[in-house]
């Protein structure tokens, strides 16, 4: 799995692709993704995900939810509906997939997502 931009898409070419920031030739958080698991979220929720501040403009607590009760995880948002995520283990991994993936599914509302989280994390504890 590799998380990379898009540099030049064309109708008759195969799209190139860059692990890179151009103008700084940095990887910047773009290059192979190792472990973790990736899940499919709607378009909208990606972009919802992708927003500075997600809680306010977004709608969306769920990571930082989970994040505030000390689980530790990576994630990568691409704005083609995948979802990267690793954690320490493979069930704290899936806990953080499912949180978004049902949260999206569900539409759910911030206090729908607090309780979602601390029911998730009761299981896991």
């Amino acid at each position: 799995m590799v998380y990379a931009r898009v540099a030049l898409a064309n109708k008759h070419m195969d799209p190139e692709i860059e692990c890179v920031h151009p103008a700084t030739g940095k990887g910047e958080g773009l290059g192979e993704l190792k472990g973790g698991m990736v899940f499919d979220i709607s378009l909208g929720m990606a972009r919802r995900l992708l927003m500075p501040k997600t809680r306010e403009d977004g709608g969306v607590s769920v990571l930082e939810d989970i994040a505030e009760k000390g689980l530790r995880f990576e994630i990568a948002i691409g704005r083609n509906g995948r979802f990267w995520v690793h954690s320490e283990t493979v069930k704290n991994t899936l806990l953080v997939g499912k949180a978004i993936t049902e949260t999206d599914s569900k539409s759910l509302t911030l206090e729908e997502q607090s309780k979602l989280v601390r029911k998730f994390m009761k299981e896991v504890s």
